[in-house]
């Protein structure tokens, strides 16, 4: 007879290491990604309603087209203002989407949609995906398991 050892149970064995695993890596990794992702979006859309050719009907049609445009156009063009990085992203939004402000100045209405069906797909994931991989580490977070800590 062995004393000392027990049987371990498979399934609580992997609840410990994936909590372990999540608590480590995911939970970081996706807060990372997310804050990066934001950061794109935000000196895209930014630097988008900084160019001359475009900015005031982006900024204009931006609330009429999505919330979260509207947002990143107003934050990103806020902060690219104070920390004056508004000509370089005015020059990286024209060089993603300078060929279509032409079909946009033509017509103002749809310029947006237009835009956005247009966009390389870095774009559009990190228009999406910034605020849920934020979202999804913070709940990760929440739900990540706690250690009981006792005194005495």
């Amino acid at each position: 007879m062995q004393h000392g050892w027990k049987p371990v149970c498979y399934k609580t064995a992997m609840n410990q290491k994936g909590g372990m695993l999540m608590k480590r890596v995911w939970v970081p990794l996706c807060l990372i990604l997310g804050f990066v992702m934001l950061a794109h979006s935000l000196y895209f859309w930014g630097g988008l309603a900084s160019t001359e050719e475009v900015g005031s009907l982006v900024r204009e049609r931006a609330s009429t087209f999505s919330f979260i445009a509207w947002c990143y156009i107003t934050a990103g063009q806020g902060l690219l203002d104070m920390s004056g990085y508004q000509e370089s992203a005015a020059l990286y939004a024209q060089g993603q989407v300078g060929s279509l402000f032409a079909t946009m100045n033509e017509n103002a209405y749809t310029a947006l949609s237009h835009l956005f069906k247009e966009v390389p797909a870095i774009i559009k994931v990190s228009y999406y995906g910034g605020p849920l991989m934020i979202l999804f580490g913070a709940f990760a977070h929440l739900r990540k398991p706690k250690p009981f800590k006792t005194f005495g």
